[in-house]
């Protein structure tokens, strides 16, 4: 951010610099300075839209990240549930089993 902030003041400088000697210039020169100005500006844009494009993939993949830490956390309470239901088709068996011997 203060990088882009840093050129933006650069930029709005050199215009303000070139502005005030743009009356000498001649013709070919102003289109010159107005091209490289607009180019400075198409630049700053570019770059506020980046900044922005690289804050939302950040977001995206703080989001990722959550979502495979519910999905381990998921997966654990899972095997667990797994695990006593065998605990319990085992006691069900040996219950079912002493119950024949009887």
């Amino acid at each position: 951010m203060k990088k882009l902030g840093v050129v933006s003041l650069v930029g709005g400088a050199l215009v303000l610099c070139l502005a005030g000697c743009s009356a000498s210039l001649s013709p070919a020169d102003q289109n010159l300075l107005k091209q490289a100005v607009e180019s400075s500006n198409a630049a700053s844009q570019s770059a506020q839209l980046a900044e922005a494009a690289a804050s939302r993939a950040e977001k995206a993949a703080a989001a990722s990240e959550a979502s495979a830490v519910n999905a381990a956390d998921a997966a654990s309470r899972a095997e667990a549930a797994a695990n006593r239901a065998e605990q319990s088709a085992m006691k069900a068996e040996k219950a079912f089993e002493m119950g024949l011997r009887k």
